[in-house]
């Protein structure tokens, strides 16, 4: 999946390929923020956008009663990069509501989604059934046979016929989970806000918080004339990302039962990041503990690393699977050099179990980390012996080729604020110039203080 940006805050103009794994770094203030939550926000929101644009589908009813048919070939065979451009076009006209800004901010910005991926979806099945309720009445069943191209909805519900924007959403999201979900992965962050969520999280209950603002500003009488206003009053105060991490670190206690795809198959990884935060997260009568040894700390009691690490344990534990997108926005908040080069290895394990990760960054540990799993990943006999040494595993090595960063930077000495996209050597790793350049700078300083007064 490709995103192409104009005038998005701080960043002139961008291109950025997602790929298995995704890095920006750059200096502060420079953009990385904008790219991370203006891509969130669409694989937020896309299938809501997607389905707007479908509101005028025709129903072709066939000679069978109550059998809808849709031939996907001829409905998106080279047409999905235009569909998503006008999903963009949309999405540029409600940004500021992703970031909790004004209009006037983003009103010259333009988003571009797009894929290079071959459009495949004639391989798969795919079948629904549509009950009211889990174990209600059938509505209607929706399939498309394995190589084929037709998607067929057959209505059990003779009322259901009448339902026109019933029958618009059934087939809206068979069509998003067929033709677009493959190349439009679910999306989870963990922004840099997490600390403070963590701590707070009890407090902080921000869909109530909307929802008394906006029956305050409404006038009683309108409100029961027509009590959807509510609805339309309803708006952030807060950036997406931000208020999605809060929602949910509030729901952990009820979701601790839950075990993701991800635990049940590589309950290693989960070992993994128990390493990282020396302990484990433990809910206990409904209330959440972080647990070392046979010791048991709340949150507040909890050291910092703990808590910026919270809703990544819970995501990992309870919801992860291969082929979500994972956002973590500065990974290295309050980790000690160590835990940095550890959590790099996570990150290597999770992207080998197909999680898609995308971290923005200023740690030169975690890159540097990242480079050796890459140098690693030649396995010639010198390489493997190294490996055998310091006791990498295999799952942590990085393949290059499955590995985009960029750096936020003028592209010229004049050039526009962009995102500049580094070489990756099997050999040597990343090149990431802005890190190199402060650490050269750094030891040039040290050497002068240390031996010209020598001579």
């Amino acid at each position: 999946m490709q995103f192409k940006f104009e005038n998005l805050g701080l960043l002139d103009e961008a291109d950025i390929q997602i790929a298995d794994l995704t890095v920006i770094c750059g200096e502060n203030n420079t953009g990385k923020t904008y790219a991370t939550y203006a891509i969130y926000g669409f694989l937020r929101i896309w299938r809501q956008l997607l389905a707007e644009m479908f509101l005028k589908v025709t129903l072709n009813r066939s000679v069978a009663q109550g059998k809808y048919q849709f031939d996907l070939q001829k409905l998106f065979s080279g047409k999905v990069n235009n569909i998503l451009e006008s999903i963009g076009k949309k999405y540029s006209e409600i940004l500021h509501r992703v970031f909790a800004t004004d209009a006037e901010f983003f009103k010259n910005t333009v988003f571009v989604p797009s894929t290079t991926d071959v459009i495949e979806f004639t391989q798969k099945p795919y079948q629904r059934r549509i009950q009211n309720g889990p174990a209600g009445k059938l509505l209607a069943t929706i399939r498309k046979e394995k190589g084929g191209n037709i998607l067929e909805m057959l209505v059990a519900d003779e009322e259901l016929h009448n339902s026109f924007g019933m029958l618009n959403d059934f087939i809206t999201d068979a069509i998003a989970d067929i033709v677009f979900a493959p190349y439009l992965p679910s999306v989870r962050i963990a922004s840099a806000e997490r600390t403070g969520a963590a701590i707070f999280r009890k407090e902080l209950d921000m869909a109530r918080t909307r929802m008394l603002k906006a029956l305050n500003e409404i006038d009683s009488k309108e409100l029961k004339r027509n009590p959807f206003k509510i609805l339309q009053q309803i708006d952030a105060d807060y950036a997406w990302p931000v208020e999605d991490n809060v929602d949910f670190v509030r729901q952990l206690e009820d979701i601790d039962k839950q075990v993701s795809s991800l635990a049940k198959d590589h309950p290693e990884i989960l070992d993994a990041f128990n390493g990282v935060i020396g302990g484990s997260y433990r809910v206990k009568d409904k209330r959440l503990f972080f647990q070392t040894g046979k010791k048991r700390f709340t949150m507040n009691e909890s050291s910092s690393c703990v808590r910026a690490l919270l809703d990544v344990g819970f995501y990992l534990r309870c919801e992860a699977k291969p082929g979500d997108l994972f956002i973590i926005d500065e990974p290295e908040l309050n980790l000690h050099p160590k835990n940095q080069r550890a959590f790099a290895r996570l990150v290597a394990r999770l992207v080998n179990a197909g999680i898609k990760v995308f971290i923005t960054t200023h740690s030169d540990y975690l890159i540097k980390e990242f480079n050796t799993l890459i140098m690693l990943n030649q396995k010639t006999e010198h390489t493997k012996s190294i490996q055998r040494e310091y006791l990498y595993d295999d799952t942590e090595l990085l393949d290059p080729d499955r590995i985009r960063l960029y750096m936020t930077g003028k592209n010229g000495k004049r050039g526009p604020n962009t995102l500049l996209k580094a070489n990756i050597y099997p050999d040597r790793g990343i090149e990431v110039t802005s890190f190199d350049n402060t650490i050269e700078a750094m030891n040039e300083i040290q050497e002068k203080i240390l031996y010209e007064g020598e001579f």
